[in-house]
This record gives structure tokens, sequence and C-alpha cells, in this order.
């Protein structure tokens, strides 16, 4: 049929689709683009991965996660800037694996000194997130750490066991099957001895000598990813090339008979919905710009479905309400309905779409969206074993979960805000670390969750300009409430941190029913009493066995939340506190807050000192207080 017999919305909507097609064809080849092959050492980098240069942070192609860091010709897998998770030794595109080596845990035993080295406390496994995963075909190495006189006894039990080279005595290795990703060896365990599993591939005929453990993880185990569902074609590119000149082409007569034939009817239609129309317009257009990464954008009615019509409600906090759902694959997801949406969507999308491109371990998986109009939701991996908080304020936490789960939960928390600070493309700080927002999948590996009250920032500033308070009281920094303790930056983060690790370990809701007149005491400060004073932390039913972890993110914690942001670590540095051995950690100092306000950069210029010690004492009684949501918050409501 001729272009001129066309009914003008015939024209218009032909003109549409074509448009439409050849901007999601054209967003779908440029969606994490090939990088032409590199070489770094004895490895050659090329699509999916992406190459990133001595001295550089970042990689224009490849797929998100995939960056390989080339630093004295040799290759590693990983974002972190002053520390690289894995070397990478080979890679094998046919099979989409590759091999790795955990060359931090290799230089734990490499590097001891006169007090012998120490067995590390994280497993590797705990390292490797999206989008790779540890192979079945690797075998466990296994460590213990156990005292001398345990690590004796077990070897003239077991003859698997084999005592490793460090000095003192003490640690011992075993090859323990091949790995699982249920992470159950309990036939494996030692009593009386903590444990690190460290996956080695070993020979090729899925051997392993333990006592040549430094070989083992020297050669590495193998990762394996995922392949793209499907491969693009040629004829995509050929279909878009052909689909644009018709679409231009097809612009001059399907405006002229819109202007022309009809122009009363459409002129009308055009002034009534102008502004909603370029709302929906800028917002498409900002999701076609992310490309294949961006999450997938669901109707309402869909959402709707998911949740079985909102028939299985799992929690309602001051932002939302979560329901239970299924996606049409069968997995179940949590359905966040967000209150008092505000703006025109576009902050809205360009928020979920920095965050949906997140991909670690320890940050809960963003599925997808719902923008219509006013109504707007999130859909989020579902966490089956709930929030950090329904255990650690349990009758008896420690027993819940152990003290070892509770240890690779906080470095587990620790890997995600690393990730958050340093890992993403955009900065993200969260503004709201707390028990309650931290979810535990199956295997109780934490998830960073609800980012609610999180504010991006460019990767090469850390400082933050903010107006109005946002977080949590008792968890919020002293510098978001009150800006002459320092700036909002990343380190706000850490303060909040901290004083979850606190948490964690002496629970404050238990803590409070053994103190008098608890509400004038800074938790803390209480926490830092008692271990300063040498009772250890016996009020916080803290057992000898188990002592040494609960002092290590004691004095972690302590570092955390020291009042002004200058004084504190940044989330990097105490994940290198977590790999040091308990007597390498140095007692913080305790601060006031008064104290702290009266320090040359932070003094006051305008206020007498009884106003700044006024404010101060006010400030200690507001971060004492226990969950108060905070409003004003312009994200994701």
């Amino acid at each position: 049929m001729p272009a001129s017999s066309m009914s003008p919305a015939s024209l218009l909507l032909l003109f549409s689709s074509l448009t439409l097609v050849a901007a999601a064809i054209s967003a779908d080849e440029q969606g994490g683009g090939s990088c032409s092959p590199r070489t770094c050492g004895n490895v050659t980098i090329s699509h999916p991965f992406g190459f990133v240069p001595e001295q550089e942070t970042d990689t224009k192609c490849g797929r998100l996660g995939f960056e390989v860091h080339c630093s004295n010709n040799t290759p590693y897998l990983g974002y972190y800037r002053r520390k690289y998770r894995f070397q990478v030794l080979d890679i094998f595109y046919g099979n989409s694996s590759l091999l790795v080596a955990d060359v931090h845990k290799l230089d734990d035993f490499r590097n001891s000194s006169s007090k012998g080295c120490h067995v590390m406390t994280a497993n590797t496994s705990s390292k490797v997130g999206q989008p790779f995963s540890v192979s079945s075909a690797n075998l466990n190495l296994i460590f213990y750490n156990c005292t001398a006189e345990t690590a004796a006894a077990a070897v003239r039990r077991d003859g698997g066991l084999v005592e490793t080279k460090c000095s003192g005595g003490g640690t011992l290795v075993r090859v323990g099957g091949h790995y699982s990703d249920s992470g159950s060896y309990e036939e494996y365990s030692v009593e009386g001895c903590g444990a690190t599993l460290v996956p080695v591939l070993g020979t090729s005929s899925g051997e392993a000598n333990a006592s040549s453990y430094e070989e083992l993880i020297s050669d590495g185990f193998l990762l394996t990813w995922q392949p793209p569902s499907g491969n693009k074609s040629n004829g995509r590119k050929k279909t878009l090339i052909v689909l644009i000149p018709v679409a231009v082409s097809l612009l001059f007569p399907c405006a002229y008979v819109l202007i022309w034939h009809r122009k009363g009817q459409i002129l009308c239609y055009l002034l009534c919905n102008k502004t909603r129309s370029r709302n929906e317009s800028n917002i498409q257009k900002l999701i076609v710009s992310y490309g294949s990464l961006a999450p997938k954008r669901y109707k309402y009615s869909e959402v709707a479905k998911i949740t079985s019509f909102l028939s299985n409600k799992l929690g309602e906090g001051g932002y939302g309400v979560v329901f239970k759902g299924k996606l049409q694959d069968g997995r179940l997801v949590a359905v966040k309905f967000l209150h008092d949406s505000k703006g025109n969507g576009e902050e809205f999308v360009n928020e979920v779409m920095s965050i949906g491109r997140t991909s670690h371990v320890n940050i809960v998986s963003l599925f997808g969206f719902c923008l219509e109009g006013s109504k707007r939701a999130l859909i989020y991996d579902y966490m089956p074993n709930s929030s950090l908080d329904n255990y650690i304020y349990s009758e008896k936490p420690k027993e819940t979960l152990g003290w070892e789960k509770l240890y690779d939960i906080a470095i587990g928390i620790a890997r995600g805000l690393e990730y958050l600070h340093h890992g993403c493309n955009t900065r993200i700080v969260h503004f709201d670390i707390k028990p309650q927002n931290i979810l535990l999948d199956q295997d109780f590996c934490p998830k960073i969750a609800d980012f609610g009250l999180a504010k991006l920032c460019c990767t090469k500033e850390s400082k933050l300009s903010m107006t109005g308070a946002r977080g949590t009281i008792g968890f919020i920094a002293p510098e978001v409430l009150y800006r002459s303790f320092g700036v909002v930056s990343i380190k706000s983060d850490v303060y909040s941190y901290g004083m979850m690790l606190l948490e964690m370990i002496g629970g404050r809701k238990n803590v409070k029913s053994m103190v008098q007149n608890s509400s004038e005491k800074y938790f803390p400060d209480w926490i830092y009493d008692h271990f300063y004073q040498g009772d250890g932390l016996q009020a916080c039913e803290v057992t000898s066995e188990v002592e040494e972890i609960a002092k290590k993110m004691t004095l972690i914690g302590l570092w955390c939340v020291q009042v002004l942001p200058m004084h504190r670590p940044t989330i990097t540095q105490v994940l290198d506190m977590f790999e040091k051995a308990l007597d390498e950690l140095d007692m913080p100092p305790k601060q006031s807050f008064c104290e702290s306000l009266e320090h040359p950069v932070h003094k006051l210029n305008a206020e007498s000192t009884s106003s700044a010690t006024d404010k101060a004492y006010a400030v200690s009684e507001i971060l004492n207080v226990e969950e108060i949501s905070l409003v004003n918050s312009e994200f994701l409501q």
C-alpha cells in the first residue's frame, strides 16, 4: 500500500515502531561492546573481558564485572584499588572458564615473620562474586588454626592432616574432596580448630597432596562464567542499516499528513499530553542508553501478577511495603512498592540503573523495576533467611549463627561496601547500613539491601554535598547530623558499619538489660570501657574459645566509630585489618564529642565553648537512640 493512501495514525505507528526498533538494535549492539584482543604477560585478554592498563581504573569495553587489570605485566581479576583479588593464569574462552590464583593467601605463608604465619580467616570463595562462580571441578584445600596441643592430637587421630611450615605449630592442612556451592563440609571439621577453605585445581587426574599446599595455591583454581543467552548475528546489523533510511524517509510524508490533514486533532492531542510524553520519552532514552545492562522494566499489571496480586506481605518500612513473588522462570523475588513517589521519574530511573549495574556477591541483585505514573516498585532477589537483626538480637545470637559465621558475615558486608565505594563506575554511599538492611541468603551469605537513602557521586570524589540528614538514628555518623564534626563522605558508611559490628558483638538490646541508666551511656563507650579495663568481653557473653575473633571485631568496630571522619579507616583499610592477626592491631583512642569539636580542624568560629559542648552532648544523645528513621530522602521514595 503506498504511503499516500495510509492513514495518519498508521504512518505514525509505522514510523515510531521502526525508530524504536532501530534504537533498540543499536543499543543492543553497543552494550558491553567487544574489546580488541590485548596481551598481559602470557594471557590474551579479549571479549567478554575488558583490558584495564597500568595506572587506570576502568575500561570502556567488555562486560560489566569482567575487568582484567594489567599491573607489572601481570593480569589480575577484580576491582580493588589497593589489592587485587586473583591473579589470572589462563582464560579458556571455549568453555567459559578461567584459571586464577589467590596470591594473597600464598603471601600469608611466604611473608611469615618471627611470630609465625597465621591462617587466613576468610574463605577464598567469599571474594568470588557475580558474574563468576567457583567450579565444582576444584578440590578443597582446608586449613585449620588450632592450639599446638589440639593440632598434635588431631594429627595423631587423622592421617589426612598435615602440619604446615608455619613456626609455632597449630596450623594444619588437608585436601577435602571436591568443591560444592552448599559449603557443607562437616565431615572434615576438626574439633577445637577454626577452618578456612581454599579451592585448588590439583593435578589433571583430580588428585592433590596436602603437603604441597603452597604449590597447589600457586597453580590456581577454576572459575566459570555464564555466557550470554544467544549470540548476536550479522543479520541484526544489516537490519539496522535497512531500517534507519526507511524510518527517515517516512518522516516527511508522515509529518505532512499529520499537519495538513488532521492538524486540529493532533495539535490538541500534543498540547494535552506534551509534558507526559516528554517525560516518558526522556525516561525511555535513559533506559536505552544503559543498553543490555539495564534492569528490566515491568508494567504495574505484571508486577501485581508476580506478587499474586499482593497476597504475601513480607514486611513494611518507612519507604515502602515488601511482598513475596515469583518470576515466570520460577525464581523467588521480593517486590518493594515505594511510598510517596515524587518527581517526573527520571531521577528514579537514573539511580535504579546505576544500582542495577552493580554486580557483587554481597549486594542484593536488582532484577527489575516498575515506573507507571506514580506507581514505583523494585524487584529484588528473595532472601530466605531474612535479615541480620533477626539473629543478633535473639536470646542467644552467637549460638544461632556461631562466631565464625558472624565473622564471615562481617567480612562479606565490608566487601560489599568496598565495592559500592570503589568498585562501581559511579560511587555509591549507602547511608543506611544497619542489621535490618543486611539480608542473608540460603547459605547465610550477607547482601547489602535497601538503597532508599543512597546517594551517588563521581568516582573521583569522596566528599558529598547534601541538604538534611539521612540514615537511622543509632547508626548515623556524627557529621551527617552536625557538619562541625567533618564532611559527609564514604567514611559516613564506615561509621555505620562499625556501629553494626559492635551490635553483632554485644547486641545493644542485650547490653541495655545489664546496664542501669543505659540511655546515658554512649554504646561504643560502654564496649570500649569493658575492653580497655581488662575484663574482656564477658559482659557480651564471649567465651575464651572465640575471644580472639570477638576481640578483633571489637577493635575494628571501635576504629570505625571514631567521632571524626579523618580518624576512621576507609572500608578498604578495614578489610586489610581483618586479614591481620589480633596482635598486629592497635587499640584505637577513645574520643569524646566535646574534645572532637575542639579539634583545630573542626573548632567552631562563631560559637562559645559551652555552646559547642551543649551541641556535642545533644548529638551524643541522638546517636544513642535506636531505629528512628529520618525523612527527607529524595531517592527511591
